[in-house]
């Protein structure tokens, strides 16, 4: 990852609300999914803790799913996070899944499409788990997509974005937050209450909408954003330093 995170630079915010306590962390996943190798090796080399990603089931079903499987996720079925859980494992899971990585080139970057999924939600109070919602953003602003490919015929809604790769000039950095832990215990592991589940869903959607607004703002005012950028302003601090030790030896060469 050390290559790729020379050219993206993980910019990280909040990191003091990660700690040892086993926890779900809940986030916006991005066009492609592209975000997320970044994000878990972040998330590993600065606080030592690893992800056990929830994944569509359709993943497994494909040829790259053996790759997220040595990576580390697992099918996203109630029972593997059962056994997660209950091995006091963290758990990442996106509740927009294929709908946000599949994003139709209609919909505005870094929207949340969780629908009204309670999954997450009620296993999270089962087990007694903090919800740790976090946000990425960077990526979309990346990627263009050239085309929407139809692809109903695998699920409904569906449609496959054909995106260009970045040139140089769109290189940025991405941007990671992670906001306060949400707690449960406080609902006594009664996961099957709907009104429980939807008050933890909600709470969460709000603080990872936080979340983007606040790395947006960042983005937006970040002078190192771009790779080209900040490679040419390198350049220049380079000439400046060599002309001014040039200078420095003609000086000392006419008083010599």
């Amino acid at each position: 990852m050390a290559p790729i995170e020379a050219l993206i630079r993980p910019d990280i915010t909040g990191l003091e609300h990660v700690t040892e306590t086993p926890s779900l962390y809940v986030m916006n996943h991005s066009l492609l999914g592209v975000e997320m190798p970044s994000f878990i090796h972040a998330l590993y080399s600065r606080k030592g803790v690893f992800l056990r990603g929830l994944a569509d089931h359709m993943h497994f079903s494909l040829p790259h799913g053996e790759v997220l499987r040595a990576l580390g996720a697992v099918d996203g079925t109630r029972e593997n996070v059962d056994v997660l859980m209950g091995a006091r494992q963290n758990v990442l899971v996106y509740p927009g899944g294929a709908h946000e990585v599949l994003k139709h080139s209609a919909t505005p970057k870094y929207s949340l499409l969780w629908k009204q999924r309670l999954g997450f939600a009620r296993m999270a109070i089962k087990h007694g788990y903090p919800l740790v919602p976090c946000a990425a953003v960077g990526t979309e602003d990346m990627l263009s997509i050239v085309a929407d490919l139809p692809v109903g015929f695998v699920r409904k809604e569906l449609s496959l974005p054909l995106a260009a790769p970045p040139s140089p000039a769109r290189i940025q950095k991405i941007y990671f937050w992670f906001g306060e832990p949400i707690p449960t215990a406080q609902f006594g592991g009664d996961w099957q209450n709907d009104a429980f589940a939807i008050e933890v869903r909600d709470r969460t959607r709000a603080a990872v909408e936080s979340g983007i607004a606040i790395l947006l703002e960042k983005q937006e005012t970040d002078p190192d954003r771009f790779l080209m950028e900040r490679f040419g302003a390198r350049v220049r601090e380079a000439a400046a330093a060599a002309a001014e030790t040039f200078e420095g030896l003609l000086r000392k060469a006419k008083e010599e």
